[in-house]
């Protein structure tokens, strides 16, 4: 999937739920928790403005390719959680994981192979750029 394809087929997900009238942030933050009690306790004192600002990041990386690669926002990103407040590359996968469910079920029968390849590549590729960053292994 090129990349503008794989850009268009995540926004039109994030589009479907909008019209939902939904709030994404406490489900996603809801099963994070649910699925990773580490990530529940190295989170135990954020917010919702906190949560909220984490997932408009996060969203950044998954709608642009400019923030990935050696230098760019996702290695100063990486840098900070890694190391400062010892997050895990495990956590990325299940935070990416409970957005990508959340924005699933929302979307319903609207959801379509295409939305699940883009959102399974674009986290393919932030993973990969988590598993090669220096820091990874030291949380």
């Amino acid at each position: 999937m090129s990349e503008s394809s794989e850009q268009a087929a995540i926004t039109e997900a994030l589009e479907i739920c909008a019209e939902r009238g939904v709030d994404i942030v406490p489900r996603v933050f809801h099963r994070f928790f649910e699925r990773d009690e580490q990530a529940r306790a190295l989170m135990q004192h954020s917010d919702s403005h906190m949560r909220g600002r984490m997932l408009e990041a996060t969203l950044d990386l998954f709608l642009s390719a400019e923030h990935l690669g050696p230098g760019n926002y996702l290695d100063w990103e990486l840098d900070n959680h890694l190391i400062a407040y010892r997050a895990t590359p495990t956590m990325y996968q299940s935070f990416f994981d409970s957005m990508t469910e959340v924005v699933r079920e929302l979307a319903g029968d609207s959801w379509t192979t295409r939305h699940e390849q883009a959102w399974r590549d674009r986290i393919a590729q932030i993973m990969a750029q988590v598993q090669r960053h220096p820091t990874a292994s030291a949380g």
